[in-house]
């Protein structure tokens, strides 16, 4: 993992450095500008076990692709686990290495039965929701094959507490690389291409709110603050997420 975390501090460096927050002082110097950037506290630096939240740098930034050295390291195994175990804490679709604060071209999604069950009656604006087996895509490369869209409304855990409607393509291609390393290709259709398409666009330093109708974004319990007459709070901590008080 250390390899892995090496790669996204020079990613976030990079990225920094190009948006003015980093000068360009001695290598040395812009590398330990970046631990700074990591070092809130003591003992917090990437990968996260919380979900990163927008105006975070890390967000923005162009992931950078995993060598194909690392893949087979019992450490970015590890890494990927992680990324997995963070998703569900959260009950995510899915989520992308720049959410756990390491800038790489990583993402996983699934769509449990749970997931399905819990949310197939409640989705809003009739949005068609399906069963997705965990799947786990190293530097992918997206290919839209039908161009038509479909709005619907989208959240993010990096986003925590809003949502508003994004048009997403209904039909995409995917090639990326497997825990393995092998190339596979996947083919997505309606549900778990908009869910690609959302994580996709984190690989790309982009969030939901870059494409969506900026007259539906919205806070998901606008009616609890008022009826709380604004005393509420969010927990941004896993497991949580979701949970107003």
């Amino acid at each position: 993992m250390l390899k892995v975390v090496i790669q996204s501090v020079f990613a976030l460096e990079n990225g920094l450095s190009r948006r003015g927050i980093v000068r360009n002082y001695s290598f040395g110097s812009m590398v330990n500008n970046v631990k700074n950037y990591f070092a809130l506290r003591a003992g917090t630096k990437p990968p996260y076990h919380h979900v990163c939240q927008v105006g975070d740098p890390v967000l923005r930034l162009q992931a950078e692709p995993v060598d194909l050295e690392v893949i087979p390291t019992a450490e970015f195994k590890k890494f990927i686990d992680h990324l997995i175990t963070v998703m569900r804490s959260y009950e995510a679709y899915g989520l992308a290495a720049p959410q756990i604060g390491v800038p790489v071209q990583v993402f996983v999604i699934e769509t449990t039965e749970k997931n399905y069950e819990e949310n197939s009656k409640t989705m809003r604006a009739g949005q068609p929701l399906e069963i997705v087996p965990l799947r786990v895509f190293i530097n992918p490369k997206m290919k839209i094959i039908d161009y038509k869209t479909f709005t619907y409304p989208e959240a993010c855990v990096s986003i925590c507490g809003y949502s508003a409607h994004v048009p997403r393509a209904k039909s995409i291609r995917i090639d990326a690389l497997d825990l393995s390393g092998n190339p596979f290709v996947w083919n997505a259709d309606g549900w778990p291409a908009r869910i690609a398409q959302h994580e996709m666009d984190h690989l790309q330093g982009k969030v939901y709110t870059d494409k969506m109708d900026p007259k539906t974004f919205s806070c998901v319990v606008w009616d609890l603050v008022n009826f709380k007459e604004g005393k509420l709070a969010m927990d941004y901590r896993p497991n949580i997420r979701s949970k107003f008080k």
